[in-house]
């Protein structure tokens, strides 16, 4: 039966809305720390990471299906995602570690321990100077997660099991030792009893949802975007109160339903993005991480000169970051995932790897999603 491929250029949006969030919240973070220390933090932006993983979940179910009936399935998903995560990672944590041995100035929040180097680069837990589980690239802690989200579908694939049921039991069973947890237990085992993981658990069940001809109006569609959105990004959580809600239901509720209904709206409608926006949702990877060896810049530099605007050093934070982000992904990422996919696959790149070819899903569910 022929099958055409359902473009899901929304979500690639949404990529880039959630890292552009983080960016955001960082800036006024750098901007805080290293110029004025009365600048309010935009705290919100840190709501990016739960609809990073809701949308990961999303994708890596849908990108999986292929693979779910080959006995080397799990070879080929494992590469791939390890081609799509590890390189430009390692490259910015050596970068990293350079500049805290050559210019340990520059860098805050950070210290020379090889225990530390080494689990940093194998994605694995670990406490810094400050007493947090963060590697040496700080941002690399949501890659923790990925990672072992990747590696509990990678194991499903082996053992050939039910990938969502294993993977989201899983989850489900750390979400529940969350609330138990004490200081006193692992460092790993306390890091990945996290609520947060849920958000990999309801990205899988909106792509099953997906699957399903269960339509949502358009208009309500939209208008439910619109207010999670509004209420993931915006001060307004901070005033709901009155609900006496734990803001976790919410921030894995929220994300969950502007990524399901981004995609119903796709699925059932035409969708223009502009084409600047497809870019940065395909180098929102290189955006997230190379941040903050970036954006720090921007305020050293203007507390150097005695320029103490907190407007203009959160302005060049973001600008500093898409640029970097843009010639990352265009002369770094983008070419390396595609050699070495080529050499270890030996099958074209399958990332997101131009603005012109976003998440491509066939309507039976054979293609592939690009992540």
């Amino acid at each position: 039966m022929e099958t055409h491929k359902q473009n899901f250029y929304l979500i690639q949006a949404l990529r880039f809305l959630a890292a552009f969030m983080v960016v955001c919240c960082h800036s006024t973070f750098y901007t805080k720390e290293r110029l004025l220390s009365s600048v309010t933090v935009f705290s919100m932006g840190a709501n990016g990471v739960p609809l990073f993983f809701v949308i990961s979940g999303f994708v890596i179910v849908l990108s999986s299906r292929k693979l779910i009936n080959d006995k080397d399935g799990w070879r080929k998903y494992a590469l791939k995602r390890i081609i799509r995560i590890v390189p430009l990672y390692w490259l910015l944590t050596t970068y990293k570690i350079a500049i805290m041995i050559f210019s340990a100035g520059l860098i805050l929040h950070s210290n020379i321990d090889f225990s530390t180097i080494l689990k940093s680069y194998f994605f694995i837990p670990s406490l810094n100077i400050d007493g947090e589980i963060r590697p040496i690239l700080g941002v690399g802690w949501t890659l923790n997660f990925e990672m072992f989200f990747y590696l509990l579908f990678t194991i499903a694939l082996f053992l050939r099991l039910n990938t969502i049921i294993f993977s989201g039991s899983i989850m489900i069973i750390l979400t529940f030792l969350s609330f138990f947890k004490t200081p006193a237990w692992p460092v790993a085992l306390n890091f990945y009893a996290d609520p947060i993981v849920m958000n990999f658990v309801f990205g899988m069940i909106s792509a099953v949802l997906i699957t399903k001809n269960f339509k949502v109006p358009k208009s309500l569609a939209i208008i439910l975007i619109l207010i999670n959105l509004t209420y993931l990004f915006s001060p307004l959580q901070y005033h709901l109160e009155f609900i006496h809600l734990n803001p976790l239901l919410p921030n894995i509720l929220a994300p969950f339903a502007i990524v399901y209904l981004s995609a119903q709206i796709e699925k059932h409608s035409h969708v223009h993005i502009h084409n600047i926006i497809l870019f940065f949702g395909a180098a929102s990877y290189s955006l997230y991480l190379i941040h903050p060896v970036i954006a720090p810049l921007s305020p050293t530099f203007l507390k150097k000169i005695g320029l103490i605007s907190p407007f203009l050093s959160v302005a060049l934070c973001i600008i500093l970051a898409l640029t970097a982000a843009a010639l990352a992904y265009s002369y770094c990422e983008k070419p390396l995932t595609k050699f070495l996919n080529n050499k270890l696959i030996k099958a074209p790149a399958t990332i997101l790897s131009t603005n012109k070819t976003p998440i491509q899903i066939s309507n039976e569910h054979k293609g592939k999603a690009r992540d």
